[in-house]
Order: structure tokens, then C-alpha cells, then sequence
């Protein structure tokens, strides 16, 4: 086991603490706004350690923890032989290989994370932003996972109650990769 692997994965556990810690506090004051941008943080090593998981080639794995551990940005070689960064979307879309739902509640949260109308949420309803397609994947997630009524509205409002029980399934979901990375596993579901 290298020290990148573990350097790695104790910048994520280090990152995931104060994102539960400011989930937390934000929750508490009802800055529901905040929430959505810790969670949206969250999922964001989610998503990353999933993409790191997908990768067969130890080296290549080893070699973008190394990128982030030097606060530069994941590139892969194309098939042109030349460096391409990796963008969240690329690794969007490989997690969503495995979790449909992790497209949704990324997209979501981004609304959350840049400057957008979706704070607007006291008086305009952002879930109204999705099609209608989006919207029920959301609800069947927050059904299946955390018994939200499949009848009600999305709405901020409705959801709210909900945000910490999702943000410790995506925690806790994140905390049973470390293992399979720093045994060189693939992550399969």
C-alpha cells in the first residue's frame, strides 16, 4: 500500500469531516441552501473516489491521487495520444455506470454550488429546473432510500428534512470504498 493511497484517502476522510460538521451547523441555522452545496461537496469525492475505483490500472489510479495530493487537475491520455482533462462530467458519468441517481442529485446540488437563481428556493421551487424524468428518479432515490412519500411535490421544503439522512448515505457509501481502493479493488455494485 502507498502513501499516495493513504494520503489520499485521509484528504478525503479530512474533507468529509467538515462537510458533516458544516452539514451540521448549517442544518441546525436552516441554511438550507448551504446544505445542498455541503452535500453536493460530498458527492463530489463520491464521485471521484468511484471514478478512481472504475480504473483497472493501478499506476494510472496512483497517478491522478498523485495530481490531486499536488493540487493539479486529473488528466487521461486519449486515444490521440494527447493529455485531456478529466471534467465532472466524465466522472458523472462513470459513477453513474453504477448509481443513477448520483447524475441527478450532482446536477442538483451544482445549482447550489454556483451562483444561480436555485437560491432563490424561498419563493421559486429550483426542482421545477428538472424535467420530469429527473424529478422522478429523485423521488424513487428518496423513496427507496429514505421512505419520502412518492406522491408528494419536490419542493425545498419537502426535501429538507431529508438532506442529512442523504448526506450520511453518501458518506457512508464513500467510507466502504476506501478499502477496495487501498486494496487495489475495483469498485462493483
Amino acid at each position: 500500500m502507498t502513501d499516495i493511497k493513504r494520503q489520499f484517502i485521509e484528504l478525503v476522510k479530512n474533507r468529509s469531516k467538515e462537510n458533516a460538521e458544516s452539514l451540521q451547523d448549517d442544518f441546525n441555522k436552516r441554511r438550507i441552501g448551504k446544505c445542498l452545496e455541503t452535500l453536493r461537496t460530498e458527492l463530489d469525492s463520491f464521485i471521484r473516489v468511484m471514478y478512481l475505483g472504475r480504473i483497472s490500472d493501478i499506476n494510472e489510479r496512483e497517478r491522478l491521487m498523485q495530481l490531486t495530493l499536488s493540487s493539479e487537475k486529473w488528466t487521461v491520455l486519449t486515444l490521440n495520444n494527447k493529455w485531456k482533462q478529466v471534467t465532472d462530467k466524465d466522472m458523472v458519468e462513470k459513477a453513474d455506470e453504477l448509481l443513477g441517481y448520483v447524475h441527478y442529485v450532482y446536477k442538483f446540488g451544482c445549482g447550489f454550488v454556483h451562483l444561480s437563481d436555485y437560491y432563490n428556493y424561498a419563493t421559486t421551487n429550483p426542482f421545477d429546473k428538472l424535467n420530469d424524468k429527473e424529478k422522478v428518479d429523485i423521488k424513487i432515490y428518496l423513496n427507496q432510500y429514505h421512505d419520502f412519500p412518492i406522491g408528494d411535490e419536490l419542493t425545498v421544503e419537502s426535501v429538507t428534512n431529508y438532506i442529512p439522512e442523504v448526506f450520511d448515505k453518501i458518506s457512508t457509501n464513500l467510507t466502504c470504498y476506501f478499502e477496495q481502493i487501498l486494496n487495489n479493488e475495483m469498485i462493483k455494485m
